[in-house]
């Protein structure tokens, strides 16, 4: 991959995202459907302990409580969580569980601790593009060297709820239209940190989407 490879050089729906990362020098890999989630697994070759970042977009299926502790300890310990969800019935293998409540059962029963990222998917769908970011001048996310962001189109997903009590650092970045951007509901998207590591938290899986998935679905790029 070059500064002039396409972004469809690797397709799967979140891939565009992947190309742009390995343009700015990181290195990606996906962890195949075979893989394991573990913290301080030296047996096992992708062992978070290896990577600085676990993006996870819309699970479906719960994890295990040896999966939660390791996330959880990831993050405590330095590294970083990309918190993707979806919309409430979003259940895609009919397993009785869809991506809010994966992510709302790992925050709320693990072994570590209560709701250590302070952040609540709300069971709900909306969809909408807003423009209603917090305004905050010093926050390298909304004002960053990609630029100033001043919309995010929701297709579809969840809002959340923040606890700063359970986290005093958790904020919300982006809202829902016409909701106040200093509060802790109505959220779109957050951010927090956690030990020595931190956490951004997203609601909607089409935000990051590039139309490159299941052509047999209705995908929202």
């Amino acid at each position: 991959i070059t500064a002039s490879t396409s972004e469809t050089y690797w397709t799967g729906a979140l891939s565009a995202w992947a190309i742009d990362l390995v343009k700015q020098g990181y290195y990606v890999e996906t962890l195949p459907i075979s893989g394991k989630i573990t913290y301080g697994d030296g047996t096992n070759a992708q062992d978070l302990s290896n990577y600085k970042v676990f993006i996870v977009t819309e699970p479906n299926n719960s994890f295990s409580a040896t999966e939660k502790t390791a996330i959880i300890n990831f993050v405590k310990n330095g590294g970083g969580l990309y918190i993707i969800a979806d919309h409430d019935n979003s259940d895609r293998d009919g397993d009785g569980i869809d991506a809010p409540s994966v992510w709302n059962d790992l925050f709320s029963t693990n072994s570590v601790k209560a709701n250590p990222f302070g952040v609540t998917f709300n069971l709900v769908s909306i969809s909408q593009t807003t423009s209603n970011f917090a305004n905050l001048p010093s926050n390298t996310i909304l004002h960053g060297t990609a630029g100033n962001p001043t919309l995010m189109q929701y297709s579809a997903g969840a809002t959340m709820t923040l606890d700063k009590t359970a986290n005093a650092s958790v904020q919300g970045l982006i809202y829902k239209t016409g909701s106040s951007t200093t509060g802790t509901t109505n959220v779109m998207f957050a951010t927090a940190t956690y030990g020595s590591g931190k956490i951004c938290a997203l609601g909607d899986s089409s935000v990051p989407d590039d139309g490159t998935g299941d052509s047999g679905d209705t995908l929202y790029d």
